[in-house]
């Protein structure tokens, strides 16, 4: 699995690379149409040795074996041998990625992709600027706690079917992003925001979350309301407000539940589709999450 430049998915590996004929992800997330991310994750997959045609995307491999696992690649010519932990992760920029290989053991990890797009907009954001491509650096067999909970995240996502929506899949896309650029890319080109919201501002994403708050509404379209990148608004909305956009945008919708339920005039799942939430479990989650009752027991209160 792959991303075209324009950043859509497409499938890749039967005719880009000629290795894992007989193995299937046990998760994938193609069928969920993000455009700038792909999420797999593959169980015991027996020793492997492979050859890969050129690779256009930015690429994190993450080790879940409980056993460590000896691995060989070849990247642009140079050639990497390690020996890979439980939780730690390779980071590749897009480049020559001709061979690899691992023996003996079977092998478990999941494998995230990235499109040029979404990094080099993302860097953009940060007012970072790269001269070529050389400025960015493959980091190898590293253990990153923040890049294992985007990773745990993205994974409960494909899980539930993207239940969560556009807001939070492309405010974690652009996280995952900017924090695969604070690991490969060179110190002096690290990122800094140098943009403020200010209050008039925060205040117009709040009216359109407001008016919007029954659609599965996107990061893009909050970040056009302000003329904001989606990078700079979801760090700086949450600087402001304490909350992601995503986490203020899901608390409105359950202020607007306990509205509803103390009214009595609709059922918990009508409420839900009034709403916009998938249906009526999806609402009972965050509604408990939040409240620490369900809707039910709310009602009753």
């Amino acid at each position: 699995m792959t991303l075209k430049s324009d950043g859509m998915v497409w499938s890749w590996l039967d005719s880009k690379a000629r290795y894992m004929s007989n193995s299937k992800p046990v998760l994938d997330s193609q069928h969920l149409g993000w455009k700038y991310i792909h999420f797999s994750k593959w169980e015991k997959v027996g020793p492997q040795e492979g050859y890969i045609e050129a690779m256009p995307n930015y690429l994190i491999t993450m080790h879940t074996s409980p056993q460590p696992i000896k691995t060989l690649s070849r990247f642009d010519g140079c050639d990497y041998e390690r020996v890979m932990k439980t939780g730690e992760a390779n980071c590749f920029v897009p480049g020559n990625f001709d061979y690899f290989r691992w023996e003996k053991v079977e092998a478990s990890y999941s494998c995230i992709l990235l499109s040029p797009s979404l990094v080099h907009d993302v860097a953009c954001q940060l007012d970072m600027t790269f001269k070529c491509q050389d400025e960015l650096t493959n980091k190898l067999s590293i253990y990153d706690s923040k890049l294992v909970q985007l990773s745990q995240w993205l994974m409960d996502e494909v899980n539930g079917n993207g239940a969560r929506g556009k807001l939070y899949i492309e405010s974690l896309s652009n996280l995952m992003a900017q924090h695969l650029l604070e690991i490969i890319a060179n110190p002096s080109k690290q990122p800094y925001i140098s943009r403020n919201l200010t209050d008039r501002q925060i205040s117009r994403v709040i009216e359109y979350m407001h008016v919007h708050y029954d659609r599965d509404i996107s990061l893009e379209e909050l970040a056009k309301v302000v003329n904001f990148s989606q990078t700079q608004l979801n760090r700086m909305f949450k600087q402001s407000t304490g909350l992601s956009p995503y986490q203020y945008f899901i608390h409105l919708r359950i202020d607007k539940a306990k509205t509803l339920i103390k009214s009595r005039e609709f059922t918990i799942g009508e409420i839900a589709v009034m709403l916009g939430f998938v249906d009526q479990s999806h609402l009972n989650r965050h509604f408990k999450k939040i409240t620490g009752l369900s809707p039910g027991e709310y009602m009753s209160s």
